[in-house]
C-alpha cells in the first residue's frame, strides 16, 4: 500500500474540486508515484510468502495476475515479469482481464485448477495497478470516488490457512456491455491514440442514450444479477446473511454505497466504506485489501464471515464467501 495523500493537499494544489469534499466525504487516495505496478505486484508476494511460511515461490502450481489499468510496455505481460524475479520458468502463469472483478474472479479459476488434480496444492492471485499516468485523472476520473494505487496477493490451498474459501460465483451481463465503451469506436483503441479515460463522461454518454431510448431496465438488470449471485453463494456457502459479519464492496462514491445496502439490507458499519474512502478504488484488489485490513484492526475474528460483492466494466458481478479461522498468519506445517 504506496502512501496517501489526502483531498486536503489535492484541493491545495488544484487537482480536486473544494466544493466537492463534503459532498462526497472522501479523505485520501494511495498514491505509488512511479513505482511500476509489476513491481508493487512482486513486494506483495514477497509478503504473502513470508507470511505463509514457504521458503521459495517456486514452489507454486499457478500464478494469476488480475489487472486493470495498464502494466508496462505494450506486448509485454506482468505475469512473466513475476516469473523471471520469483518463480522461474515452470509455474503456468496468466494474466486475467476481467476488470475490477479479477481478482474474484481468479479466485474461482484458480480453485477449480487446483480441484482438477489432486498432486497441485497451492495457487497465487495477485493483482496490481499504479493509474498515474497521463490517460487518468485519479482526482476527477469518477465523480464522488477517488483512483487509488495498490497491489494484493493471495495464496490459496487446499490444506490449511487464515480463512476457507467457502464459495466464490461471477456472472456476466452482456448486455450491459455499453455502460463503459463511451460510445467510442473499438479500433483505433484508447490508449494508442491518447484518448483519457473518463468514467463520468463515459457514464453520462450512457445515460443520454438510455434517456433517448426511454429505458432504464439495464440498472435493474445488474442489481438482480448481483443478488443472485449473493444468494448462490450464501446458499453454496451454507450460511445465510445473518451470519455474515461483514460485506467488502469495491471502494466507491457514498452513493453508490448507499444503493448496495439498500439492496442487501445491511447498515453501512458492515461494510468497510470508510477505510475505502482513504485509500481510493484500487482496481481488482479492493475487497483484499479491505480484509487485510479488518483483519489487523480487529474488524474480523475467528470464526466471523466476510461477504465478497465485485462489480466489473463490461460488466459482471461477482461474490465471494469466507471463513476467518486465524487472525495472524498460519504458517506451513500448522494443524488444518
Amino acid at each position: 500500500m504506496p502512501d496517501r495523500v489526502s483531498v486536503e493537499q489535492a484541493v491545495r494544489e488544484g487537482r480536486y474540486p473544494a466544493e466537492e469534499v463534503e459532498k462526497f466525504q472522501q479523505i485520501s487516495a494511495a498514491v505509488a508515484g512511479d513505482l511500476p505496478a509489476p513491481e508493487m505486484a512482486r513486494l506483495a508476494v514477497l509478503d504473502a510468502y513470508d507470511r505463509w511460511g514457504e521458503s521459495s515461490p517456486r514452489e507454486l502450481d499457478l500464478l494469476l495476475y488480475p489487472s486493470v489499468w495498464h502494466q508496462g510496455p505494450n506486448g509485454w505481460q506482468p505475469q512473466h515479469y513475476l516469473q523471471a524475479h520469483l518463480l522461474g520458468g515452470h509455474v503456468p502463469a496468466f494474466e486475467i482481464r476481467s476488470g475490477c472483478v479479477g481478482m474474484i474472479s481468479s479466485l474461482e479459476l484458480a480453485a477449480s485448477y487446483l480441484r482438477a488434480d489432486a498432486d497441485r496444492r497451492t495457487a497465487m492471485v495477485v493483482s496490481s495497478d499504479n493509474h498515474g499516468t497521463p490517460l487518468v485523472d485519479r482526482w476527477r476520473m469518477t465523480p464522488g470516488a477517488l483512483i487509488g494505487d495498490a497491489a494484493a496477493a493471495l495464496v490459496l490451498g487446499k490444506e490449511y490457512g487464515m480463512a476457507e474459501l467457502l464459495s466464490v460465483n461471477v456472472a456476466v451481463i452482456p448486455e450491459a456491455d455499453a455502460v463503459n465503451d463511451g460510445a467510442y469506436p473499438l479500433f483505433p483503441p484508447d490508449a494508442t491514440v491518447g484518448r483519457g479515460l473518463s468514467f463520468a463522461d463515459r457514464h453520462e454518454e450512457f445515460r443520454r442514450r438510455l434517456l433517448e431510448a426511454r429505458g432504464t431496465g439495464i440498472h435493474l438488470t445488474i442489481q438482480r444479477t448481483m443478488m443472485e449471485q449473493v444468494e448462490r453463494t450464501l446458499d453454496e456457502a451454507g450460511i445465510g446473511l445473518g451470519d455474515i459479519t461483514r460485506v467488502a464492496f469495491p471502494h466507491g462514491r457514498r452513493e453508490d454505497l448507499d444503493g448496495q445496502t439498500s439492496w442487501l439490507g445491511i447498515d453501512e458499519k458492515q461494510t468497510t466504506w470508510d477505510y475505502g474512502r482513504r485509500v481510493g478504488h484500487c482496481g481488482a484488489v479492493d475487497q483484499f485489501l479491505a480484509f487485510e485490513h479488518l483483519l489487523a484492526t480487529g474488524g474480523l475474528v475467528a470464526g466471523d464471515h466476510l461477504l465478497m460483492v465485485g462489480f466489473g466494466s463490461g460488466t459482471s458481478v461477482a461474490a465471494a464467501a469466507f471463513r476467518i479461522l486465524s487472525t495472524t498468519p498460519v504458517t506451513a506445517g500448522a494443524p488444518a
